[in-house]
């Protein structure tokens, strides 16, 4: 009896690792909203299972968050905030070109879901935040240095974030070049 609720228990698993594996595969294809019946479909379950598997579309996507948040660990890798500015810079800005360029799909479909999802919209805003901590804990030595240095790092906290990447790739600069103008960007501004 044990063998065969062990047994339903890890099909359990295995279909749930499915439908978060599809979904993500789903939108990195440029499908921003897959219905359930396309989870299903492209899982090979029935639709019901995705139902079961769910409490709701906030479970879904807090179980997609947390897959794919795995999966962006080895890009977040903290940056050494003894080095010279300027190998801060660098790192930083390889850093934001590979966070960007990697989740720029989850992260255009999540911004769609957000404002129905309160669970989506959290993990959004504790992503964010995570991001301007790790940009204050690498500049904030810096920025106390001059006048204005609070307005300074704010500056440099918008410079990181995807609106800016977006804005940047949007008018048509590929990933190296937009790469290049931010660690250009922050290290003029650092000048001041």
């Amino acid at each position: 009896m044990t063998q065969d609720i062990d047994g339903r228990a890890a099909r359990s698993g295995r279909t749930r690792d499915s439908v978060i594996n599809v979904v993500l595969d789903l939108v990195q294809q440029g499908n921003p909203r897959p219905t359930a019946r396309q989870m299903a479909e492209r899982a090979g379950i029935s639709l019901r299972s995705v139902y079961v598997h769910f409490d709701d579309l906030d479970d879904l996507f807090l179980a997609v968050a947390s897959e794919y948040g795995r999966r962006l660990t080895p890009l977040l890798e903290p940056i050494d905030a003894t080095l010279p500015l300027g190998d801060r810079i660098a790192a930083w800005a390889d850093q934001r070109c590979a966070i960007w360029e990697a989740n720029a799909a989850v992260r255009r479909a999540a911004d769609l879901w957000a404002p129905t999802s309160p669970a989506l919209a959290n993990v959004i805003n504790t992503a964010r935040e995570l991001g301007f901590a790790n940009t204050t804990r690498l500049f904030e030595q810096d920025c106390e240095r001059v006048p204005d240095g609070v307005a300074l790092l704010e500056i440099i906290k918008v410079l990181g974030t995807a609106a800016t990447w977006d804005t940047l790739r949007g008018r048509g600069a590929p990933a190296a070049d937009a790469r290049d103008i931010l660690a250009a960007s922050l290290t003029k501004i650092m000048e001041k």
